[in-house]
């Protein structure tokens, strides 16, 4: 092999990094320090005097951030439980230090699930295919309603109505009518 057939490691991370924006760098680092800074914040009135913020920050992680809503992972429902009664704390430290981001909410989910958040093009797009296939049912019930309406019960007799029938049908419909008919007598 000729040495043009490798590339070193130094050429691998640079183009692995290239496409990375330094800005949403920058605000994604941002975000992971003012994570740990504003759960780190948060004391407990526990007289072994542990320190609940930082016990928060080592058992949970943010894993992603759409439509304003910071989806976050933690290794015990317990821990999940705790985020939740600091949730407004924590939305209000986050807010304050990092507030291009707009977050909005917290949402939760247990390591090892695959919860994730479904940005808002999904949903418009299911949403445009349910009112299409609506769309199609409609008119297939309206096809259905037409071709019903033409093979309607007079009230006063149970005969089929014989001008909406084709003849080829209609003749045939006759000529058991009479078979049965005759088949009684």
């Amino acid at each position: 092999m000729t040495d043009d057939a490798f590339i070193s490691i130094n050429e691998m991370i640079l183009n692995a990094c290239q496409n990375i924006e330094k800005a949403e760098l920058e605000r994604n680092n941002k975000l992971l320090k003012t994570w740990r800074t504003t759960l780190e914040s948060i004391r407990s009135n526990a007289k072994n005097g542990e320190n609940l913020g930082t016990n928060l920050y080592t058992h949970s992680r943010i894993i992603d951030l759409k439509n304003d809503i910071l989806l976050v992972e933690a290794d015990h429902p317990a821990w999940i439980q705790t985020l939740r009664l600091y949730q407004k704390y924590i939305l209000t430290g986050l807010r304050r230090n990092v507030p291009e981001l707009k977050i909005s909410s917290l949402a939760f989910r247990l390591r090892g699930t695959n919860a994730e958040l479904h940005s808002q093009i999904s949903e418009e797009k299911a949403r445009s295919e349910i009112e299409e296939r609506v769309k199609k049912e409609e008119e297939a019930l309206k096809n259905f309603d037409r071709e019903a309406s033409a093979f309607k019960v007079e009230s006063n007799n149970t005969e089929l109505v014989k001008k909406s029938l084709p003849k080829s049908l209609q003749e045939t419909l006759d000529r058991l009518k009479n078979e049965i008919l005759n088949d009684e007598k």
